[in-house]
């Protein structure tokens, strides 16, 4: 791992978890495998302090741990499932845009915890959809946990090999790791969802929402009771997600150079080999023409492409009329590219002194290389924008701790009062935060806003160019 990706990644923990684990698993990074006691001694923090520390990476995939023959316990970082944490975001809208809010909540609360039994994610959910006046049964949480797991996007977390020696599991294939929980009746549990909606629909006009959904929640501990999950615990998928990332790129790209039929005709070939192909190959499965049609909503016209074939090798006056720029200025360009290593030159010359006039220089671009390069620049972009964030936050700590505070004593307020706290009250309260610090509070929020927009941006321009390396 480069200098820029360690960065990043101990920006991470410290954001997202706290010094106290940035520093062990700093540590962890930088040295590789180590016991407990040189981690403790490196670190310079109390024992116990690394071993939680320890705990919540290993509960977050972050580092994993070995026994040797010496029967000393080794841990060693993952720095690469840490730079994943930053596009939690991105996983999160993605399932929202696939399974809704119920799906949202559920890929959130597994992100929170690393990992999670299916029975105590349901009853968090249940809860919190409670709370935000949300009409749902537990029944049709699990159906949504179902589809994640059904479409791959969460998957068992695949157990230690002492523990499989213990089970006596010693062949635990592919498909274990989508296995519903034991006595989970997914044809039941549609059917039961489909028949608590048409009692809704036509009970009595007195049952409100609120009350239904009361009872709903009342019988919740019942129902989980029911699975037998003890000890299965699951885990986000991240090939899955960005397998799908990578489709709708090929799609959009499709759709772009060709037409949007083409592109829905890619969009239906991918959907119907998803779950059976490789994320990394190259190719998809095979896909009869009778699997298409059948599969698109319209048939769409068939239309021939232009293909346009570049050469890999292009002289500059070339490269000028394509760009469509002066000869000068293309020379001063393809000079200040090759001084970034951005491109290659090659020299051919016509005689054998190697006269520059008498030389033919050619510039080409090695893409492997190239991604290389601008991922350690992402990289270093990415570390950037979080450390600015960082220190905006650090400059305004006294503002932003003032606000919380007025907002604290306000909550604190309505909770005691209710509806009967007045305005008059609340509008003092908000007086202790004057003008001019009110237009600072504004101009951070929308520096942040702006700040989040640009790591998020950052990080898809990241993600492409890991794709595209990890395949070549």
């Amino acid at each position: 791992m480069t200098v820029q990706q360690k960065r990043v990644a101990s920006l991470i923990l410290r954001e997202h978890y706290g010094e106290i684990v940035e520093k062990v698993g700093t540590f962890c990074i930088a040295k590789g495998l180590r016991p407990l006691k040189d981690i403790t001694r490196g670190t310079k923090l109390p024992q116990g302090q690394v071993q939680k520390a320890l705990c919540c990476l290993i509960q977050h995939h972050f580092v994993t741990f070995e026994v040797n023959k010496r029967n000393v316990t080794l841990y060693n970082a993952w720095i690469s499932n840490i730079l994943l944490r930053l596009r939690a975001p991105r996983y999160i809208y993605c399932v929202k845009s696939l399974f809704g809010y119920t799906g949202e909540l559920i890929i959130d609360e597994i992100f929170q915890h690393g990992s999670a039994i299916m029975s105590t994610v349901v009853d968090k959910v249940a809860r919190h959809l409670q709370e935000d006046d949300i009409d749902s049964e537990e029944d049709e949480i699990r159906v949504c946990f179902a589809d994640l797991v059904k479409n791959h996007f969460l998957q068992r977390l695949r157990p230690m090999k002492s523990e499989e020696q213990t089970m006596g599991n010693n062949s635990y294939n592919e498909d274990d790791l989508y296995a519903l929980p034991p006595g989970m009746n997914l044809q039941g549990v549609v059917m039961k969802c489909h028949g608590s909606k048409r009692k809704r629909s036509t009970g009595d006009e007195g049952q409100t929402a609120k009350r239904q959904k009361t009872g709903a929640s009342y019988t919740a501990g019942a129902r989980s009771s029911e699975l037998s999950d003890d000890g299965i615990l699951w885990q986000v998928n991240f090939a899955r997600f960005h397998q799908h990332f990578i489709d709708e790129n090929i799609v959009t790209v499709v759709t772009k150079k060709v037409d949007k039929f083409a592109g829905e005709i890619v969009k239906t070939m991918l959907k119907l080999t998803e779950l059976a192909r490789d994320p990394l190959s190259p190719t998809s499965q095979t896909v009869s023409l009778h699997e298409i049609s059948q599969n698109l909503s319209v048939t769409p016209k068939m239309e021939k492409a232009q293909i346009v074939q570049y050469l890999s090798l292009l002289t500059d006056e070339k490269i000028g009329e394509l760009a469509m720029i002066p000869s000068k200025d293309v020379k001063e360009l393809l000079y200040k590219l090759f001084a970034e290593r951005f491109i290659a030159l090659q020299e051919i010359p016509r005689a054998s002194d190697y006269a520059p006039s008498r030389t033919v220089y050619l510039f080409s671009v090695n893409l492997p290389q190239l991604s290389r390069m601008l991922l350690e620049k992402s990289y270093q972009a990415l570390g950037n924008l979080m450390s600015r964030r960082e220190t905006e936050i650090q400059e305004h700590r006294r503002l932003i701790e003032k606000k919380e505070r007025v907002e604290a004593t306000i909550n604190t307020l309505k909770a005691q009062h209710g509806e009967e706290t007045s305005e008059e009250a609340i509008a003092e309260l908000r007086e202790f935060i004057i003008p001019a610090e009110q237009e600072q509070l504004k101009k951070l929020k929308l520096s942040l806003a702006k700040l989040d927009q640009s790591e998020l941006q950052v990080d898809e321009t990241i993600f492409i160019l890991s794709q595209y390396i990890s395949s070549h």
